[in-house]
């Protein structure tokens, strides 16, 4: 479903947030005189009676929405679950897998679990979940796992083999009667693939399905690489809502880790921001942790010197941050069973000055040009290839130095679908495995504009930016506002 409202004339999660039962509350409001007041560890960062704060230079970060509580996450979760499922069987047909076996351990699930399945601990040894294309019965779906609640019976059949006096079931029977029963032509397998999401089947589990299932098994084996993906990167349009409270509580984080409530020159070090952000992610108290390490980089012009120090990416956890720094931060969090990916940029000023300079805005509205072809070039049957090189050629001839490197986001961070991809403004070579742009698919709209700058004596600046979008009739629209002027840090 393509979705073209403007995402980024609102600020706050839209009426399919607020209507949903119970919710963690985490906003703070401050109440003293004209309702706001200042922070009592840097004057610079006053708190409002709303929960929004104002940092130097009357920028207004607004306040946390409201997540859900690991229940109501679960919940909702589960209700998506079923949502999904309906979707399955058409997208087996589609890419031609009668069976699907997802195979799982204790310890070392695969990652397709926490999307075929309740998202729960599976302390099985060895579990699987089973998906039968049965003709004029539908979609069958089984499963071993030892403890079926009630919620989980309404996804999965139990194995056709009898429980022993723990609940256990022998998952080797059941597949091998599985297999007899509905004799597939094909059987998918999540191997053969380069990407983690799609190759969780291990090298004994691989072994141990051919043992089972016999050499005239094995032949009938296929990957299912392109099920997951289609899988994956197929959104729901009630999910929409939801990630974009994600994606504004990463907003929020990062724009007060980019101001003075956090940062101070000359004292705040690199790892300060790393774990400003882990913090305030573990104080949400909705069980979301980083999904990769969160990092800074660096980039300074030396008047001593009269060039630019080479950019610092990431930045040693020691350095320590100085007036006339270019902060470049990179972020995100999961949240719900989906991430969100964030990069933002900030400047430090100098002694006596009170903005960045010309040359400095110059080089944002570069990016923001880059952000506007995302915007209006992409549509939904292209392949990410034949995206990236719509947009390179509405930059031909431009005064900077454009790089794409866009990549689907949901499920992960780097998720599965098409990646836009063009280095130094140059698309690469047409790849082997293509997918196309799906209506409705999320992508984090990655990429970075080198402007030369005069007052650096020519030196290069590299402002990289990263926003969360979703696919439209028009183009990508942004969950929130992309960032078109600096983040001015005294």
């Amino acid at each position: 479903m393509a979705h073209t409202r403007r995402s980024n004339e609102r600020d706050t999660p839209t009426r399919g947030i607020r209507s949903a039962a119970l919710f963690l509350s985490i906003l703070t409001a401050c109440a003293s005189g004209d309702g706001s007041a200042k922070d009592p560890v840097n004057p610079l960062a006053r708190r409002r009676a709303d929960g929004s704060m104002e940092v130097f230079g009357g920028r207004v970060i607004p306040a946390l929405p409201r997540l859900l509580g690991v229940r109501q996450q679960y919940e909702l979760r589960f209700k998506w679950l079923e949502d999904k499922h309906r979707q399955l069987l058409p997208m087996m047909r589609k890419h031609g897998i009668a069976m699907w076996i997802v195979t799982n351990h204790e310890f070392h699930p695969d990652p397709v679990t926490a999307y075929v399945a309740p998202d729960q601990s599976y302390t099985d040894a060895f579990l699987v979940h089973v998906f039968v294309d049965a003709g004029n019965e539908g979609l069958k779906r089984f499963s071993s796992w030892r403890r079926p609640k009630l919620d989980y019976a309404r996804l999965f059949e139990p194995l056709p083999v009898p429980r022993d006096e723990r609940g256990q079931q022998d998952a080797a029977a059941g597949l091998r009667i599985l297999y007899q029963r509905y004799q597939p032509r094909t059987i998918g397998l999540d191997f053969r693939s380069e990407r983690g999401q799609e190759s969780g089947l291990t090298h004994d589990d691989y072994e141990r399905l051919v043992r089972l299932l016999g050499p005239d098994g094995e032949k009938r084996f296929v990957p299912a690489r392109d099920l997951i993906e289609d899988y994956f990167d197929t959104r729901l349009p009630d999910e929409l809502e939801y990630y974009r409270a994600l994606v504004l509580a990463t907003d929020i984080i990062a724009q007060r880790a980019l101001s003075n409530e956090v940062i101070t020159p000359g004292v705040t070090k690199a790892a300060d921001v790393k774990w400003f952000f882990d913090e305030q992610i573990a104080s949400l108290g909705v069980g979301g942790k980083p999904w990769f390490e969160i990092h800074t980089a660096v980039q300074r012009f030396d008047a001593a010197t009269g060039k630019a120090i080479p950019y610092a990416h990431p930045a040693p956890d020691t350095l320590t941050f100085q007036r006339g720094d270019v902060i470049h931060l990179d972020c995100g969090f999961d949240y719900l069973g989906f991430a969100s990916d964030w990069q933002k940029v900030a400047y430090i000023l100098r002694d006596g000055e009170t903005d960045a300079s010309a040359g400095m805005k110059l080089a944002l509205a570069n990016a923001n040009r880059i952000h506007q072809l995302f915007r209006s070039e992409p549509r939904a049957g292209m392949t990410g290839w034949e995206a990236a090189g719509a947009i390179v050629r509405k930059l031909a001839g431009a005064p900077f130095v454009p790089s794409l490197y866009s990549h689907p986001i949901g499920y992960q961070g780097h998720a599965l679908g098409s990646s836009i991809d063009a280095r130094n403004g140059v698309p690469g070579p047409r790849p082997a495995r293509e997918s196309r742009l799906r209506p409705g698919n999320w992508r984090s709209v990655e990429f970075s504009a080198k402007t030369a700058l005069p007052e650096w004596n020519g030196d290069s600046l590299l402002i990289p930016m990263e926003d969360d979008a979703f696919l439209t009739d028009h183009g990508y629209e942004y969950f929130r506002p992309y960032q078109t002027s600096w983040y001015l840090i005294r």
